[in-house]
């Protein structure tokens, strides 16, 4: 299982500086096929630095939600870190 890229990532707009919520089309590489499935995801500020994520995959493909989560989780904060998300 593997995260390719995520497209059409668009912030929503909030009031709470410290939380960002977005939404996209990630794409995912599964052992079987190459999908497209829509998401949205929060990335919470602690106050020590430290990041929390939440995912919300909205069309669930046929595989396990655990192993699609981490990967998604750990893709989101390297292109976070990289300064590629939508400020």
């Amino acid at each position: 299982m593997e995260v390719l890229e995520l497209k059409n990532i668009e912030r929503a707009p909030g009031a709470i500086y410290y939380i960002r919520r977005y939404k996209a089309i990630a794409s995912l590489k599964l052992p079987t096929e190459i999908i497209d499935s829509p998401i949205e995801f929060c990335i919470e500020m602690g106050p020590f630095g430290n990041k929390e994520i939440e995912i919300d995959i909205l069309n669930q493909p046929n595989y396990p939600a655990l192993p699609i989560t981490k990967a998604l989780k750990e893709f989101i904060l390297k292109i976070d870190d990289n300064g590629t998300l939508p400020i």
